[in-house]
C-alpha cells in the first residue's frame, strides 16, 4: 500500500512540474504573439505611409519639385538669381 502511495505521489509531482513548464511556455508564446501583433500594426502603418508617398510621387507637384531640385530645370519665363561667391 505504501508503495502505491509513493508511486502516485511521484506521478502527481511529475505532472505538476510538467504543468508548470507548459504554463511558462504558454506565457512566453502569449508575449511573442503580442510582440508580433505590434510589429504587424507597425508594418501596416509603414505600408500606409509608403502608399501615400507613392501616390504623392505621381503628382505634378512632386515631378516639378524633383525637376527643380535634382535636375535644375526651370520654366522658360523664369529668372533665377544666384548669390555671388
Amino acid at each position: 500500500m505504501v508503495l502505491i502511495i509513493v508511486v502516485v505521489c511521484i506521478i502527481i509531482t511529475a505532472l505538476a512540474v510538467k504543468c508548470r513548464s507548459l504554463t511558462n511556455r504558454n506565457d512566453a508564446y502569449a508575449q511573442q504573439i503580442e510582440s508580433l501583433e505590434q510589429q504587424i500594426s507597425e508594418e501596416e502603418g509603414r505600408g500606409e505611409s509608403i502608399e501615400s508617398f507613392r501616390s504623392y510621387t505621381r503628382t505634378n507637384a512632386y515631378i516639378e519639385k524633383v525637376a527643380r531640385e535634382k535636375l535644375g530645370l526651370v520654366y522658360p519665363d523664369e529668372v533665377i538669381f544666384q548669390p555671388q561667391e
